[in-house]
């Protein structure tokens, strides 16, 4: 019996499709760039390592202002679990604690949210151009109609997160 091989980009690529394809039919009024966000931002759970003192309790994903997911990022983390830990989204209409991630959407004031995370084992996710260069971690981008991210590892690693060299092969990595 061969011993299991590492999770490579094909078979992240192949559980992305997999969770869009359980989304998609309950969430027809959301956007399929959200949907596919939602997937991405559940399948980035699985590739980072925050610090021992937090991998605790459950893991929340928390959206800064206004919610563009509608309930399909709710609808994809219902049930699922990462290294044993539950999963959680609530919208957060200004900063607070708690959140293991914070998701900034285009047209929510970035730079608050930013600034009370600053420091803290909190992986920092947006989509518009200045994100990274503001201090977040990955940013979304649509390049020809699809959704691409880029990570900046210098702020991941500022908030004392590790991403897995799996994660970083699909990704634009930042050099600001």
């Amino acid at each position: 019996m061969r011993p299991p091989r590492p999770l490579d980009v094909r078979r992240l690529c192949v559980l992305v499709l997999v969770v869009l394809a359980g989304v998609a039919p309950r969430s027809e009024q959301v956007p399929l760039e959200y949907q596919v966000k939602a997937g991405y931002l559940f399948n980035f759970l699985k590739f980072i390592e925050w610090p021992r003192e937090v991998e605790s309790g459950p893991i929340t994903i928390c959206i800064a202002g206004h919610n563009p997911f509608g309930d399909v990022l709710a609808e994809t983390l219902q049930g699922e679990r990462v290294n044993s830990r539950s999963l959680a989204t609530r919208v957060i209409p200004e900063p607070q604690a708690g959140c293991a991630v914070v998701f900034v959407p285009k047209d929510t004031a970035t730079t608050a949210y930013l600034r009370a995370v600053r420091g803290a084992p909190t992986l920092t996710g947006g989509e518009t151009p200045g994100f990274i260069g503001e201090g977040g971690i990955i940013n979304f981008v649509l390049e020809q109609g699809k959704v691409r991210f880029e990570i900046d590892l210098k702020a991941a690693e500022r908030a004392d997160l590790r991403i897995s060299s799996h994660l970083l092969r699909l990704a634009r990595i930042s050099d600001r």
